[in-house]
């Protein structure tokens, strides 16, 4: 993350679309963010779906969420009240997002962007 801002790690089945459920996905889309909102993809990191037809090993979400421990945010078509809490114990914000990777990375970064401003008009 040279110069990147921020990493995400996208649900996709294709590296196109945010189309997967984070218990369903067998890979996630790794990119770094660029200050300018920019984007660079690193890898497709493959991992181990942690969803065993509704239902949910904690153990295994844990694994799941501790393999995106170098991103600081997740998108995914859906995602458990399970996987957002393991997600947030390490400090990874998780949000629900429907779109292709650049209309939601373009989301994420703009959504980032307002609370840099609203935060700037509070210290004033």
């Amino acid at each position: 993350m040279s110069n990147a801002q921020y990493r995400v790690a996208i649900a996709s089945t294709d590296n196109i679309n945010v189309d997967q459920h984070f218990g369903r996905a067998e890979s996630f889309l790794i990119v770094d963010v660029n200050e300018d909102g920019t984007y660079e993809e690193i890898e497709q990191r493959f991992v181990t779906p942690v969803c065993m037809g509704g239902h949910h090993n904690q153990e295994n979400l844990r694994k799941g969420a501790r393999a995106l421990e170098d991103c600081n945010f997740v998108l995914a078509a859906r995602i458990g009240g399970g996987a957002s809490a393991e997600l947030s114990e390490l400090n990874i914000a998780s949000f629900e997002m429907h779109g292709t990777v650049p209309y939601v990375i373009g989301r994420l970064h703009g959504y980032l962007e307002l609370l840099k401003e609203l935060d700037s008009i509070g210290a004033t």
